[in-house]
């Protein structure tokens, strides 16, 4: 298996195409902020398995966040670029244990990357789990389950991706350091 970060139109489209065919609850591949996408692929690199992207954060944090990081709301906007959302991961082939090889390589590059195409120290990757999902992936990979968001206000942003209050999310957070494993 083999991450390519996707930096050309072609690659671009193949994204969009992914996103918008097989991701199930959030079909969109519209994102606001920072953004590295990546293509998985087989180690052939020509069959496609899928995509996986980190982007800006969240904003407001989830108090759950904000208690894990052990930061205010006023300290969370002073270390808000060196946390990413893992704002999609989609698969379009099934293979045994590549969830969980994905998220280990992806922490492997999510720190070169995000240093060099931002300048920032990539010191977590957190993400969101629609609610009629397990996050089993994240399990087996060792994230730590931190909380749940309470849902989505009366108002929906733009910024938002999920389709009701009722659709809680799990949250998980990856230490990039802290832990001693290579992140």
């Amino acid at each position: 298996m083999i991450l390519q970060v996707v930096e050309s139109s072609e690659d671009k489209r193949k994204v969009k195409f992914i996103i918008e065919n097989y991701h199930s609850y959030v079909p969109s591949n519209r994102s606001v902020g920072r953004r590295i996408d990546w293509l998985i692929y087989e180690d052939d690199h020509y069959t496609v398995l899928g995509m996986i992207g980190l982007g800006s954060s969240v904003y407001p944090p989830p108090k759950d966040m904000l208690t894990y990081l052990k930061v205010t709301k006023e300290e969370y906007k002073s270390i808000f670029n060196s946390i990413a959302n893992n704002w999609r991961y989609c698969l379009i082939k099934s293979v045994k244990n590549l969830g969980t090889q994905v998220l280990k390589e992806l922490r492997k590059q999510a720190k070169i990357e995000w240093s060099k195409k931002y300048h920032t120290d990539l010191k977590y990757i957190v993400t969101f789990v629609g609610a009629d999902h397990t996050g089993a992936m994240y399990k087996a990979g060792n994230w730590t389950h931190i909380g749940y968001t309470s849902g989505l206000p009366p108002h929906k942003s733009s910024s938002m991706k999920w389709d009701s209050a009722e659709s809680l999310k799990k949250k998980f957070v990856k230490p990039t350091g802290e832990n001693k494993k290579m992140i």
